[in-house]
């Protein structure tokens, strides 16, 4: 029997059945630990929509053969500075950090550079790879689509959907502090956040769903005007695919652009500059019953930090999937307790 209010479980035991069940499909040991970290990541970030509550569908695309989780991304044209990937079929998750290191490696060789990725399953939160190159002091963007599959969107006025979410994405090197990490869609919600709503029965935004139903572009026509830029720079430049009347999987399009900051100023100057403007944003007087303001980032930060201490809850729907993939994949339950 699943408990109603949630079960509690340690970023440890969540991080091992995700790896066990991922390797239970095919997936590399290495891998599956890298994606396994990905997921809990997530979870302890507080964007729940891209942590467990999506292994079953990843599990069941491999095991169904939408996903190659052992194969080996390959580098399809090199010029030095432009770079075009194809993932050979692999979970996002796996391609993104190749993608990543690649784009840091040629951005401090020629000073900026950028990578097209296609043939990819979709990825899950991308903060985490923007996050990595900003650390190595490389500002990167990117921009995604799903290669004119899953398809959630509709244009400002439409009455069905035409576009995916079109995730962009960045990441900004700050000094004494969380790096400036914004990963959005550009949709007024993520689709997975739309459906962690509904298998929640919490409350579904005003400004979410069209009349016919149908997730609208963030921010109406300026949203919808990125998820374009988006679905040309990812599914078009990278030839990943774009929207069109035929219906076709959901295959990951990718434009990520990386520029090694050192070439055009010292680092450390630049950190502080971003440090100091941040700091003067953070300290804004508050109108009444305001929360604090936060950096892109920052949130990310203080959650993962609560819940390593606390434990993430898993939401009693989504501990029923992971109840079946033990069974299904004969995997140990993680460890758990009752909230």
């Amino acid at each position: 029997m699943v408990n109603e209010q949630g079960t509690l479980v340690d970023q440890a035991e969540l991080f091992r059945f995700i790896s066990q069940v991922l390797e239970a499909v095919g997936t590399p040991p290495v891998g599956a630990a890298e994606m396994a970290k990905q997921m809990v990541a997530s979870d302890l970030a507080g964007h729940e929509s891209h942590g467990i509550r999506r292994l079953r569908e990843y599990a069941y695309r491999a095991r169904d053969g939408f996903v190659n989780p052992a194969a080996t991304p390959t580098i399809e044209l090199d010029t030095g500075s432009l770079v075009s990937v194809d993932g050979q079929a692999n979970y996002g998750h796996l391609v993104m950090p190749f993608v990543t290191d690649l784009i840091i490696e040629r951005a401090r060789a020629h000073g900026i550079a950028a990578v097209t990725v296609k043939n990819c399953d979709p990825a899950g939160r991308f903060a985490d790879f923007c996050d990595h190159a900003a650390n190595e002091g490389i500002a990167v963007f990117m921009f995604m689509n799903v290669g004119g599959g899953a398809i959630d969107v509709a244009p400002p006025g439409g009455a069905e959907a035409r576009l995916a979410t079109n995730p962009i994405a960045a990441g900004v090197p700050r000094e004494g502090a969380p790096n400036l990490v914004m990963d959005m869609a550009t949709s007024a919600v993520a689709r997975g956040r739309l459906s962690d709503a509904q298998e929640r029965g919490t409350e579904i935004g005003e400004d979410w769903l069209n009349q016919s139903g149908v997730l609208l572009p963030l921010g109406g026509v300026k949203g919808f005007a990125l998820a374009v830029i988006a679905e040309a720079v990812a599914g078009s430049l990278s030839s990943a695919g774009t929207v069109g009347p035929e219906k076709v999987d959901a295959r990951q399009g990718v434009l990520a652009i990386g520029i090694d900051i050192q070439k055009l100023r010292p680092l450390v100057e630049f950190k502080k500059d971003v440090a100091k403007f941040a700091t003067h944003l953070k300290e804004t007087p508050l109108e009444p019953g305001a929360a604090e303001i936060r950096m892109p980032g920052e949130s990310t930060a203080i959650n993962t930090a609560a819940r390593l201490k606390s434990g993430i809850t898993i939401h009693p729907v989504i501990w029923e999937r992971v109840i079946e993939l033990a069974e299904v994949f004969e995997v140990r339950l993680p460890d758990s307790k009752v909230v």
